[in-house]
């Protein structure tokens, strides 16, 4: 005789359950004010069953973030595993419902429909050095320049999973699994299509070796878009993933920027562009890390950061000097995270777009945002042969927003050849003007910068 059987079908929220329980063949609402709470409901409620009847019932959880379905079995004493036998079939067909797929779809997504031609067309690179890139490529020909040259990149076909997906034993950490785990002591492992497997599918990618020393470009030549914020949170996913000593952030405004006031970890007097610069004024000469070290400032996730200039705006950073900061950068990181100013004319601008292996733009849905960025993809379009197939345009959310941007904004990239649109959703520790840090980030933030930086490392790696 089979055991009595408890569905459980959880609603997107995570708050709420509908719960059919055998003793009293009915439906029972099941809420909690957090997710914890209503897996402790659903569980409290499971173990009167299981008391009641005085046997093992079985306990069919569905829905919630982790839409894959689970069986577990209750015994009266309280005991919870995972079920070791498939239900019947006519059980099946009892309970299986329709599930819906999460609210909000995918953090960062390909604008595109599924099984469709891209929305965005890609537009294959050139495969040759473009003068600029040449030009950059000369000026440190004595080998400190470890900007890898122009060379092809295979267009990204979509965000799927690799066929061999890293991490499938591991214990289920989102999602229901991930929550019945950390209550009950379970070993329930992420179903092979959840979007945990997703992200870790991702993380396996970002922690690649890299061709060479590389750079990304945040620029966007509106201010107030989000480009400092934006940097410093790519910038921590990466060192989060790829280990501390991997990464720096550099403010490249002109005149400095905001940089030092967005971080965890507030630079000290002294630890800026022109002072390590000044102490290390030939780039051809090696320097030790610990000198390097002594410039830039540490944060929780592992990056350094190295701030503009401060205070003195007499002088302003030029292409030299970004060339010079990189060159030093390279003998020692393996990225290099650029937050450019504000004036594309700027020599530290222009270096800055022009020796990036990756352009990322941050585009919030208003229209000037829009129109400062398709501005620049035409004019980098018109200078640079290669620029577009490294560039990525981030489309960000927030209150006020204009929906109807988007689709011209995405018009406007088709138009130019843009490969990748990405959507995140909105963060309000972005907006706020406070100091970031990973781990105070909401969880679909991280999700997205995580698929984010996968895409980046996808793009500077040619894969």
């Amino acid at each position: 005789m089979s055991a009595p059987q408890m569905t459980v079908a959880i609603d997107d929220g995570g708050r709420h359950a509908t719960a059919y329980v055998p003793s009293q063949a009915a439906t029972l609402d099941l809420r909690g004010d957090t997710e914890q709470d209503l897996m402790t409901a659903v569980f409290a409620q499971a173990h009167a069953e299981a008391r009641s009847s005085g046997r093992t019932i079985t306990v069919a959880v569905s829905g919630g973030d982790d839409t894959a379905p689970m069986r577990l079995e209750v015994d009266p004493d309280q005991t919870i595993r995972p079920a070791q036998e498939q239900a019947p079939a006519q059980e099946l067909a009892t309970r299986e419902r329709p599930q819906r797929r999460p609210a909000g779809g995918t953090p960062v997504v390909r604008i595109q429909d599924e099984g469709s031609e891209p929305t965005v067309p890609v537009r294959r690179p050139a495969t040759d050095l473009t003068p600029a890139r040449a030009a950059v490529s000369a000026e440190r020909e004595g080998g400190h320049d470890r900007t890898p040259p122009a060379r092809p990149r295979r267009p990204v076909s979509g965000l799927a999973a690799p066929e061999i997906v890293p991490g499938t034993g591991e214990p289920a950490r989102l999602g229901v699994r991930g929550r019945l785990n950390a209550m009950l002591g379970l070993s329930l492992a992420p179903k092979a299509q959840s979007p945990e497997m997703r992200l870790r599918a991702a993380e396996s990618v970002i922690t690649r070796a890299l061709p060479d020393f590389s750079v990304i470009t945040v620029a966007n030549p509106k201010g107030g878009v989000g480009k400092t914020p934006f940097a410093v949170a790519l910038t921590q996913t990466l060192a989060d993933l790829r280990g501390a000593s991997t990464v720096v952030c550099a403010d490249f405004g002109e005149v400095g920027g905001s940089l030092a006031n967005r971080v965890a970890v507030r630079p000290s007097p002294g630890n800026d562009v022109p002072a390590l610069l000044a102490a290390h004024p030939d780039p051809d000469v090696d320097i030790r890390p610990s000198a390097l070290s002594q410039h830039l400032t540490r944060q929780p996730s592992g990056e350094d950061i190295i701030a503009g200039r401060r205070g003195d705006t007499t002088s302003v950073l030029g292409e030299d000097h970004a060339a010079h900061l990189a060159a030093i950068v390279a003998q020692h990181r393996d990225i290099l995270v650029a937050d450019t100013g504000n004036n594309p004319l700027a020599g530290s601008w222009q270096w800055a777009v022009r020796a990036a292996d990756v352009v990322v733009v941050p585009v919030p849905l208003r229209w000037d945002a829009a129109d400062a960025a398709e501005e620049m993809i035409t004019e980098l379009a018109a200078t640079a042969t290669d620029v577009l197939a490294r560039t990525i345009v981030v489309i960000t959310a927030g209150p006020g927003d204009a929906p109807m941007v988007e689709q011209d904004t995405v018009e406007a990239l088709r138009d130019l050849g843009v490969p990748l649109a990405a959507r995140m959703p909105f963060e309000p520790l972005f907006a706020s003007g406070e100091r970031l840090a990973l781990s105070r980030l909401e969880p679909k933030t991280r999700a997205a910068l995580t698929r984010l930086a996968e895409e980046v490392v996808k793009t500077i790696s040619g894969a």
